[in-house]
């Protein structure tokens, strides 16, 4: 399909990524296939160098895809929920050499008992299943908790890594809860979201969900096909409280509050809250955490192949790092969080980068795929 609508700015410097941009929009991609609604943003010490949004907002292409409009982003929300609860930690009010279960009391026993409140951000937990928790039940507001307050782990909890993917938001919701009194979609909000205008949200009004993009999930794509059942995967096993008809598109979906995947934005969003963290800690002058804080949670907590996709990973306290599947633009120190079918953000804290792209249709992937990574090409082949 040709002839996509696309708006925004781009410095000249940039113009390779605008091209990239336009080609993704116009030509798709012959094993992934057309783009649906995309937008892309570039942040650098502070300054917006891109902001391009185009296509559509719904799969019968009826919708155009304007400035304001937010999609799904599925795990970058994981990262952002990490922030919030770093925000806690910036204050004081978590220590993260902590125990979980000094403010969590009833996530103890079964060998979670001296799990500190860093092991548990870094994905280093062990809790990584919630089987008590019937199938179906994500929504009902209780049994998943409560599965975690009873699981054991499947490591000795800080010995090994493993990407949390279900169990990753209703962790630290609980942890952030019994801390804090607020949930997380509240405290990301009024902690990062309002205060930074950072236009991404855990947990939709009616409002913002007048703004959204439909979610197109697309057969094929691995984490999505592990998730209901369609390949072998313990994302199965992980995901089993998830209704198997859920399309990402339902009223729990778009109202409720699951932190580890349901958070909706856009490109300008995260690239503004990851060249923040690229730069600092610093957003229009105001402080979003301390530079100590964000090297420590930036830093390498492990590397391994994790034992949840079968993947070369590498993280922070909450951030994926720079890793073969998702290289951040191939630097090391590179860090951010992506989520299925293509979304990412990331930041680089030598150039002061803040970088994210998402769109509304999944793409099959299980890397950066044809979409982002062009972007990211021409973005580093200029500066």
């Amino acid at each position: 399909m040709t002839g996509i609508p696309v708006s925004g700015q781009c410095d000249p410097v940039f113009a390779d990524i605008e091209a990239a941009f336009r080609h993704n929009m116009d030509h798709g991609d012959p094993i992934c296939g057309d783009e649906l609604g995309a937008c892309v943003s570039v942040v650098i010490d502070g300054e917006v160098v891109v902001d391009l949004w185009g296509g559509y907002r719904d799969a019968a292409r009826t919708q155009i895809w304007e400035r304001d409009t937010t999609a799904c982003m599925m795990s970058v929300t994981k990262a952002c929920s990490a922030v919030a609860l770093l925000t806690l930690v910036d204050q004081g009010a978590v220590d993260m050499t902590e125990k979980v279960s000094t403010y969590w009391p009833e996530f103890s026993g079964d060998g979670k008992e001296d799990m500190t409140v860093r092991t548990l951000i870094s994905h280093q937990s062990g809790v990584i299943y919630a089987d008590a928790a019937p199938a179906g039940s994500l929504w009902d507001g209780h049994s998943v908790e409560a599965a975690l307050e009873s699981a054991a782990p499947e490591w000795k909890p800080g010995t090994g890594g493993a990407y949390h993917s279900f169990t990753y938001g209703p962790l630290l919701n609980g942890l952030i809860r019994h801390a804090d009194g607020r949930d997380v979609g509240t405290l990301w909000r009024e902690n990062v979201a309002q205060p930074f205008s950072i236009d991404f949200g855990i947990g939709l009004t009616a409002s913002q969900a007048a703004r959204r993009a439909e979610f197109v999930e697309t057969p094929g794509t691995p984490s999505r096909d592990g998730i209901k059942g369609e390949a072998e995967s313990p994302l199965l096993r992980a995901w089993n409280p998830m209704p198997k008809t859920e399309d990402f598109n339902s009223e729990d979906w778009v109202y409720n509050q699951y932190a580890s995947a349901n958070g909706h934005g856009n490109a300008r969003a995260i690239a503004r809250l990851y060249g923040g963290l690229a730069n600092g800690g610093v957003i229009d002058g105001n402080r979003l955490l301390s530079e100590d804080l964000i090297a420590d949670a930036t830093s390498e907590h492990w590397d391994d192949l994790d034992r949840m996709t079968n993947r070369p990973f590498r993280f922070g306290c909450g951030f994926m790092l720079s890793c073969p599947p998702f290289p951040f633009g191939g630097h090391r120190g590179n860090f951010g969080h992506t989520g299925i079918g293509g979304a990412i953000g990331f930041g680089d804290p030598e150039r002061k980068i803040g970088f994210s792209y998402c769109g509304n249709r999944m793409a099959p992937i299980a890397d950066t795929g044809p979409f982002a990574g062009p972007l990211i090409e021409a973005l580093y082949a200029a500066v």
